[in-house]
């Protein structure tokens, strides 16, 4: 049988970066933003003492940081979640609407990231065959047909008032063809998951 390594995409400190304030004379502590975003990751400062940031930002960011998942191999039995609409921490009318496919790894791993960051969010599943995200685009799986099938399917119109869906960062080339047949609004998301609730929430924060 094969065993395929799986990729978790995890942040780096560039990642990090994008999500700490600007154009502060202290870094909290660090040098500069660069140092303490490295810092972060290393577990060496948290962001929630960093007085300057945003305060459900930093306790996202240290909650994601902190989750230590080791999925070292998987084999190739592509399991499915069965759920065509997933929730996350209660989201509401206003919550918004990510994409992915139905792996059941990939849903594994969002499951603990949002539990961990408590960010509300609702998920569409799209049937991808069971193939991860990175695997489903390269496959072919992750298709405007399939996600406008899964969003009839996932009841969504009747949950969000938002006609904005986000897609994986991996299925950016997508983007314009998702549009042309959802008539939904598609914003591009990150590569990571890791990264997806603190996108979230900084993306809350700049429409307010």
């Amino acid at each position: 049988m094969t065993i395929e390594e799986i990729d978790l995409y995890r942040l780096e400190a560039k990642d990090i970066k994008k999500y700490l304030p600007e154009g502060e004379r202290t870094a909290c502590g660090a040098g500069d933003w660069d140092e303490f975003a490295q810092m972060l990751l290393d577990g060496e400062a948290r962001a929630r003492e960093c007085e300057v940031m945003d305060p459900r930002l930093a306790l996202a960011m240290d909650a994601v940081l902190s989750l230590d998942i080791h999925l070292p191999e998987s084999d190739p039995m592509q399991q499915k979640v069965p759920e065509k609409l997933i929730e996350f921490n209660s989201p509401d009318e206003s919550s918004p609407v990510l994409l992915t496919g139905n792996s059941i790894v990939t849903h594994r791993i969002l499951r603990m990231i949002f539990d961990a960051a408590r960010v509300p969010a609702f998920l569409i599943v799209v049937d991808t065959n069971g193939l991860t995200t990175d695997n489903a685009v390269a496959a072919g799986a992750f298709t405007p047909m399939a996600v406008m099938k899964a969003m009839t399917e996932s009841g969504i119109s009747t949950r969000s008032r938002s006609r904005r869906i986000i897609i994986p960062g991996l299925a950016r080339d997508l983007k314009s063809s998702i549009e042309r047949v959802t008539r939904w609004s598609v914003e591009v998301g990150p590569v990571s998951g890791f990264e997806l609730p603190l996108y979230l929430l900084k993306r809350e924060t700049s429409e307010r």
